[in-house]
């Protein structure tokens, strides 16, 4: 089963990949392909399953963790230098 992160996840690249195909921003074969694309990745968010996080799972392969920042405010970064003025001389 796919947590909510992967759900949200699948359903922006079904998106992108329609509205690419569906604009006309590519045709041809490549447009054919996302359409697919796009409809695979539909199919796996509306079921919230995944074969290849079971597959993934069966073969014991540990899958890297989705990371989705909950705020983008710059007050949560606590380890940043961009304030710090650069003291190299170019």
């Amino acid at each position: 089963m796919l947590d909510l992160k992967g759900v949200i996840i699948r359903y922006a690249i079904c998106l992108c990949c329609f509205l690419l195909s569906g604009t006309g921003t590519i045709t041809g074969w490549p447009a054919t392909i996302c359409g697919v694309l796009g409809t695979i990745e539909l199919a796996t968010a509306l079921l919230r399953y995944s074969p290849l996080c079971e597959v993934l799972a069966g073969a014991e392969i540990k899958a890297p963790k989705v990371v989705m920042e909950d705020s983008i405010r710059y007050t949560n970064y606590q380890n940043t230098q961009a304030n710090t003025p650069i003291t190299k001389a170019m």
